[in-house]
């Protein structure tokens, strides 16, 4: 009984007291884990309550929605099943940490035996409108957990004392059962301490959120969304397993985002060049703008959409020479080469040069 682990036996006993199912079937793994140098069938015999089942049940619902004391509007929505028009379209590097994640979930029961817990919380950081918010989507979809968001503007209260009531009923609400919650401008609650032009209830209230996120189980998955990560406590950051970068995308993830728009491949390799540096939620925004003037004008909708984005991406100085915007924008009203040259007193190959750079023709 020398080396018999004591300590993992004590918190199995705390876990089964005041933790959860999942941090109980956790600290049995850590147990199970240690004892198998000792006791190989007792071990063995624990190791059969060891399953999914007992690490993901909750008590069969949520508790009641919380809502503010004051305005009486709900602290969380809730979307259950998440259903997803398309899947999220991200470079290679967060796609492979999203799907390593999903298949640490997907052997829930082999870490289990092993005292260990599938990543629980993610941080994620990036300019709006990059895809933050549809890859929380797409985590609760493919684990198949109802998606919790919080309201901030009703948790924010002008009470600060109140907020932190606010924040600690929405974890209390999201732990009562297996989700995924999405606390989305995470920055208004995770504030740096050391602003010294915050006064000490906006301190307090990162201090309510630390201890809300150490106490975090292990069923659920929770996803902080952030524009600016500049803004975050320090101590908030070493809380997530993985901090992942959403930047703008680039040429070939503007393609592929495209590709179910019903155009030839050289019309989608035009508008990802032309879109680059814009943001999914712009891109969107002005397919569905074009769409609408297709239908309305009874056009195709290829040439609508090239012009769109070459109006956009002159309105906001991308292109390298002022007038290029316009030569392109002549040869898409049909005009020649030799027109365009004689209008802008130009070289027939410079303005084939002008054209090849922005429509690749």
């Amino acid at each position: 009984m020398e080396n018999f682990p004591k300590k993992e036996l004590v918190n199995i006993v705390q876990a089964g007291m005041l933790s959860s199912k999942s941090a109980f079937a956790l600290a049995v793994g850590r147990f199970v884990a240690k004892l198998k140098h000792q006791d190989l069938p007792l071990a063995q015999e624990l190791s059969r309550f060891l399953t999914v089942e007992h690490a993901m049940r909750g008590v069969g619902d949520f508790s009641p929605t919380p809502v503010d004391a004051d305005t009486r509007m709900e602290l969380v929505e809730t979307v259950h099943p998440v259903v997803l028009q398309k899947a999220p379209v991200l470079d290679e590097a967060t796609q492979g940490t999203l799907d390593s994640v999903l298949n640490e979930w997907e052997n829930l029961e082999v870490l289990l035996h092993e005292g260990l817990a599938p990543a629980r919380m993610l941080l994620f950081c990036g300019q709006p409108g990059v895809g933050k918010t549809l890859a929380a989507h797409w985590m609760a979809h493919e684990l198949r957990l109802p998606l919790l968001t919080l309201n901030l503007a009703t948790v924010m209260s002008s009470y600060l004392g109140k907020t932190g009531n606010n924040v600690r009923a929405v974890f209390d609400h999201a732990i009562s059962r297996p989700c995924v919650l999405l606390l989305d401008e995470f920055d208004a609650i995770a504030k740096r301490r050391d602003d010294d032009s915050d006064v000490g209830e906006l301190k307090r209230l990162v201090n309510v959120l630390l201890q809300a996120l150490d106490d975090w189980p292990a069923n659920s998955m929770l996803i902080a969304a952030t524009n600016h990560g500049e803004l975050l406590d320090p101590a908030v950051w070493r809380r997530f397993d993985h901090v992942l970068h959403f930047e703008l995308p680039s040429k070939d993830l503007i393609a592929r985002y495209l590709d179910y728009l019903p155009v030839a491949d050289q019309v989608r390799t035009t508008l990802a060049a032309l879109l680059h540096g814009e943001s999914f939620s712009t891109i969107d925004q002005l397919i569905r703008t074009a769409r609408k003037a297709a239908l309305i004008e009874k056009s195709d909708l290829a040439p609508i959409l090239v012009r769109r984005a070459l109006r956009l991406r002159m309105s906001k100085g991308g292109m390298t020479k002022p007038y290029e915007g316009e030569m392109v924008m002549m040869y898409l009203d049909g005009r020649s080469y030799r027109e365009i040259a004689t209008h802008f007193d130009k070289t027939h190959p410079t303005v084939s040069r002008v054209i090849k750079r922005y429509l690749g023709e």
